[in-house]
């Protein structure tokens, strides 16, 4: 089976992502705790181990990392549906 770039999209990069977000009025000492837990839970061997075996490759970040990934998402998406044309049936 030929790759995506094999087969005409040269450079095509896509990967599953989750978040954990909050409601917008959390406080933010709350924020700040639940994003420790959450890199501490990540980087413990055990949870790595277990998400390996699902091919899942934890990248635990900071609070400040997540609006610019989505961003940075959102506006390669953005381009690549505009260039094409692409539209929902």
């Amino acid at each position: 089976m030929p790759t995506i770039g094999e087969s005409g999209y040269p450079g095509f990069n896509a990967t599953n992502w989750y978040a954990f977000v909050a409601p917008g009025k959390t406080p933010v000492p709350v924020l700040e705790r639940w994003n420790a837990e959450l890199v501490r839970a990540l980087n413990a061997p055990e949870v790595k181990a277990e998400l390996d075996k699902h091919g899942l490759t934890p990248a635990p970040g900071s609070r400040e990392e997540l609006p610019r990934f989505i961003a940075s998402e959102s506006k390669a998406w953005d381009q690549l549906i505009k260039e094409r044309n692409i539209k929902a049936d």
